[in-house]
């Protein structure tokens, strides 16, 4: 794994925080909050090797929790999220744990031994989220952390208060991005893209708003994008509505991490609040 940005304190008591992580095929990411002082401590965003095979993620993983002596400390509380596209929402009416494997294989193709099918309870918007990951993967988290608790990205933006205006929320990644789209105070999607230039990034908001009828939504984008950036200059030439994320306000964060242009970090420090 590569680090991007490693931002740790001197010391940590593992014993009074939490650990939130966010897996993806992108890499690995996560942060420390102290529960008895609500202070975010440190965070960590780690790239995976897009030349190598996506197989070798696991092997990857398991080395940098080896390599980052933080990982081995006993926290009061982990929580995972895992970004994996391979995701799709059941009205509670029509599910049926039994076809998940079904309906699964019918989405996104057979699935092997190699996958492992996961499911969260959105009781609020009457839905369950069935989603898969790569066993190999699972299996070095929840050795790791074997007491943690898990869900997928999907399920913990759903579980946000949906706003009065319309929304495009955005999640860059190197070579992905998340959408979630809310219209009227109502969601309307979430999903994954991949994209390689400016133009794929654009020209799938574009579609996204003409699919659902909407000229000009609120963009709030997250991740690591730089205001002077290609991507950023693509998507102002069509978007005049748009905002960088602030930092969750119901907690504290460090000095180190207050250095840093809020939106890089703030949908990872988001997990805490959806959790």
């Amino acid at each position: 794994m590569r680090t991007v940005f490693e931002i740790l304190p001197s010391s940590v008591n593992p014993e009074s925080c939490k650990l939130l992580c966010e897996v993806s095929n992108e890499g690995f990411s996560f942060c420390i909050k102290n529960e008895e002082t609500n202070l975010f401590l440190g965070l960590g965003v780690y790239h995976f090797d897009k030349n190598k095979p996506a197989v070798g993620l696991p092997i990857a993983l398991q080395i940098l929790f080896h390599q980052k002596e933080i990982f081995s400390g006993k926290f009061k509380k982990v929580y995972v999220v895992y970004s994996f596209c391979q995701s799709t929402l059941i009205p509670f009416s029509v599910y049926d744990r039994d076809k998940n494997e079904l309906l699964m294989n019918v989405m996104f193709g057979d699935l092997g031994h190699n996958e492992t099918i996961l499911t969260d309870v959105l009781p609020d918007h009457s839905l369950y989220n069935c989603y898969r990951i790569p066993t190999a993967l699972l299996e070095v988290i929840q050795t790791q952390f074997p007491d943690s608790s898990c869900s997928h990205q999907y399920s913990l933006l759903l579980k946000n208060l949906p706003v009065e205006d319309d929304r495009l929320a955005l999640i860059f990644y190197t070579q992905k991005f998340v959408a979630c789209l809310i219209k009227e105070g109502k969601f309307q999607l979430v999903n994954s893209y991949n994209f390689e230039t400016p133009e794929d990034v654009s020209y799938t908001l574009l579609n996204i708003c003409k699919q659902f009828n909407i000229a000009d939504p609120h963009l709030m984008i997250h991740g690591l994008l730089e205001e002077n950036s290609p991507l950023y200059k693509d998507i102002y030439k069509y978007f005049n509505n748009i905002e960088l994320a602030s930092l969750p306000s119901n907690s504290v964060y460090s000095d180190e991490i207050m250095k840093f242009p809020s939106h890089y970090f703030s949908y990872i420090f988001a997990i805490d609040s959806c959790e």
